[in-house]
């Protein structure tokens, strides 16, 4: 059994706040990007956050959430139909930059076919932005933006709200 390596609350806030000037310095922010969150059960307090922090002088930075299927499930028609009515809903978005977050990104599965699937049911072929807050060094998919890196072979990652000792300010 692998260790855990666990993210406690306050690094999660170093790692956001670290990512999300780093968007600024290159120039994203509420006036040509959106945040698209990638599994909100796991990354909404990533996508939220960057979504404050890209927002100024008035400008909300617009946003939305998609669900992806768990490790042990697969990309079938509930999660397709679902993923496409999202981005449809959503398609005005598109004449920004889309930037998507996820918490971690393990093996990029996810972060593959969400692109993919961007391109071919909006017919966009603009720049797309990836972000991980953490990225499995094995990972077959490689985020543009990276808080951390960790090896998945050596380390399950768990995140401060999934361990037993869930604390906030930790």
């Amino acid at each position: 059994m692998r260790p855990n390596l666990l993210i406690d609350s306050k690094t999660e806030l170093n790692l956001i706040s670290n990512l999300s000037k780093k968007l600024l310095e290159d120039g994203y922010n509420a006036n040509n990007s959106f945040i698209i969150t990638v599994s909100t059960d796991y990354s909404s307090i990533v996508g939220q956050l960057i979504r404050h922090n890209l927002s100024f002088d008035g400008e909300i930075c617009e946003g939305f959430g998609i669900d992806v299927p768990y490790p042990d499930q697969v990309w079938d028609n509930y999660y397709l139909n679902k993923l496409h009515a999202t981005l449809i809903l959503h398609k005005e978005f598109f004449n920004k930059t889309p930037i998507l977050v996820e918490a971690a990104v393990i093996r990029g599965g996810n972060y593959n076919f969400v692109v993919k699937q961007i391109k071919e049911c909006l017919s966009f072929n603009d720049k797309i932005i990836t972000l991980a807050m953490y990225e499995n060094i094995d990972s077959k998919f490689k985020s543009n933006y990276v808080g951390s890196y960790y090896d998945n072979n050596k380390e399950d990652i768990t995140f401060w709200w999934e361990s037993d000792n869930k604390h906030w300010d930790q």
